[in-house]
């Protein structure tokens, strides 16, 4: 017999608890034996680029089929994200550049560009392609998650919160559902139930994709990680990598939230072993230098300039903005710059409000010894009541600043 019914109406008591609380010069290296990048080819990668090959070569004979278009971009978002590798959404844009230049583009158009606003984060083009895109589709699952995920990233849980009501009604992707619900829920105090919740849920989809129960597990591990209870957490870490394992995909994701565990626990020797083959997607090289420093690894001084040239790079492309919690990181903890580091997470604030960004507003603002710049997060925490046992402790040590 199926607990879906049950696992919903466990799903429909989180949802609605009552809210707890109303540019530098390009890297050259000095010798050709100098290592720039390990790459370990996958099987899977070289399949996934074949398909996306395969959709380029029929979309060039007919550059004017739309459904022809909409499957290699969504072929090409994919493979963004499965790289972390912005150039193939900007593959995708090529391909809908037709009707992305209308003024009312079809619905699935619409709906892919406002995923792409998103990648760059240009929130508000996102959510206004997603508003109109609901407006006149209010059924439209997808649109009503990606909205939701936008608005949380915004640190507007509450908001986010009436699209996974709409989800969860549906009762048709319970596990999506279950990751809209508990994460909001998880931010505003109720962060036990929430996690309870999402347990049974992922429990439950054990024949749904591969991707979405990665997604619902690296989700509950952070969730049980910010209430610091961290065997559990890795346990939800370890379920995630050995079902990404099984898949044969990627999930940079995945691995760089990992690596965030592993290094925030003290055992930079295994983050710098997950991020070794992985420094190709700048996150993870920002880790595996992160990993390097902890460990006093000579090395270090090569993924220092690598680092240094990407955010330059990003920043001649027009993506600064995409890198600004990176940035902010790697001026903090590798460079020793707290002014520089206080200067972009504050930007950064300003369109993304995660627990991640909160706690690099507070740490930016320690380290340069300007406890009122983190008025902006210590206000976020007040207001939405979060369990987040590194955050309050954070909180706590700042000298008292004033309302």
């Amino acid at each position: 017999m199926t607990r879906a019914p049950i696992v919903a109406a466990a799903l429909l008591s989180v949802l609605h608890l009552p809210a707890a609380l109303a540019g530098r010069e390009p890297f050259i290296p000095d010798s050709n034996d100098t290592v720039l990048e390990r790459a370990a080819p996958r099987a899977a990668d070289a399949a996934a680029l074949r398909a996306l090959n395969a959709e380029r070569r029929r979309l060039a004979r007919h550059p004017d089929d739309l459904p022809q278009a909409l499957a290699y971009a969504r072929k090409a978002i994919e493979q963004g994200r499965a790289e972390a590798d912005p150039r193939y959404h900007g593959r995708a844009e090529s391909a809908l550049a037709p009707w992305l230049a209308l003024a009312d583009p079809p619905p699935a158009v619409r709906l892919l560009r406002a995923t792409l606003r998103q990648q760059r984060h240009d929130f508000t083009g996102a959510l206004a392609d997603l508003d109109a895109l609901i407006a006149r589709h209010p059924d439209d699952q997808q649109a009503r998650l990606t909205r939701a995920t936008v608005l949380m990233v915004q640190g507007r849980p509450d908001a986010a919160l009436a699209d996974c009501d709409a989800l969860l009604a549906t009762r048709s992707l319970l596990l999506a559902a279950a990751v809209c619900v508990t994460s909001v829920r998880s931010l505003d105090g109720h962060a036990a139930a929430a996690a309870q919740a999402l347990a049974a849920a992922i429990d439950e989809s054990a024949a749904a994709p591969a991707s979405e129960r990665i997604w619902a597990l690296t989700a509950l591990a952070e969730m049980q990680a910010r209430r610091g209870e961290r065997r559990r957490a890795e346990a939800a870490f370890g379920d995630a990598l050995a079902a990404l394992d099984a898949s044969s995909g990627h999930d940079p994701y995945l691995l760089t939230a990992w690596a965030d565990f592993l290094l925030a626990n003290g055992r930079a020797g295994e983050a710098l072993a997950i991020t070794r083959d992985q420094t190709r997607i700048d996150n993870l090289l920002l880790r595996h230098a992160l990993a390097q420093s902890a460990l006093g690894d000579p090395a270090l001084a090569d993924s220092i300039a690598q680092l240094d040239a990407r955010f330059a790079e990003a920043g001649l492309r027009g993506e600064s903005a995409v890198h600004l919690r990176e940035e902010a990181l790697y001026r903090l903890r590798l460079t020793r710059e707290p002014a520089r580091a206080l200067e972009l997470a504050t930007r950064n604030w300003q369109s993304q409000r995660e627990p991640a960004d909160a706690r690099l507003l507070l740490e930016a603002a320690a380290a340069a010894r300007q406890p009122v710049a983190a008025r902006p997060a210590l206000d976020w925490i007040a207001s939405t009541g979060i369990e987040d046992v590194d955050l309050r402790a954070l909180a706590a040590a700042l000298p008292a600043v004033a309302p």
